[in-house]
């Protein structure tokens, strides 16, 4: 290890390890710059696509306009499903009165046995007039 001076330079004179210290910060500086001039080519290049892009994109006015027609669309929408929801239940209320009125299985039943013993009993007649 080197010894260190205990007094003080004269004035006008440096410290001979100072000269690598700035050579290192003038390469560093350098090497920012450099970075720096990068930095600014891809924000320059950014901006551009901003503001060729920014033109095409939809505000928020555009977005609430749009909102509010849709809103409007869907209670349109909504009110035809409630006219065709009634329309509905009155077609059902009239075709349950005429399911009401129609013959049940066992209307139809008795009816068919009533013409078998009709046609039994004209066979029979027939066979005794014959």
């Amino acid at each position: 290890m080197p010894d260190t001076p205990v007094e003080r330079p004269p004035p006008g004179s440096y410290d001979p390890s100072l000269e690598p210290r700035v050579s290192r910060l003038e390469r560093d500086v350098g090497e920012i710059q450099a970075t720096l001039s990068r930095l600014e080519q891809t924000v320059t290049r950014v901006e551009a696509l901003l503001q060729a892009t920014l033109p095409h994109l939809a505000t928020k006015a555009d977005l609430l306009g749009v909102e509010l027609k849709l809103e409007a669309k869907i209670a349109a929408v909504d009110a035809k499903v409630a006219a065709v929801d009634a329309k509905v239940a009155a077609l059902d209320a009239k075709v349950e009165v005429k399911l009401a009125a129609m013959p049940n299985k066992m209307y139809m039943w008795g009816i068919l046995g009533v013409l078998l013993t009709a046609y039994a009993a004209g066979l029979a007649a027939l066979a005794i007039v014959k």
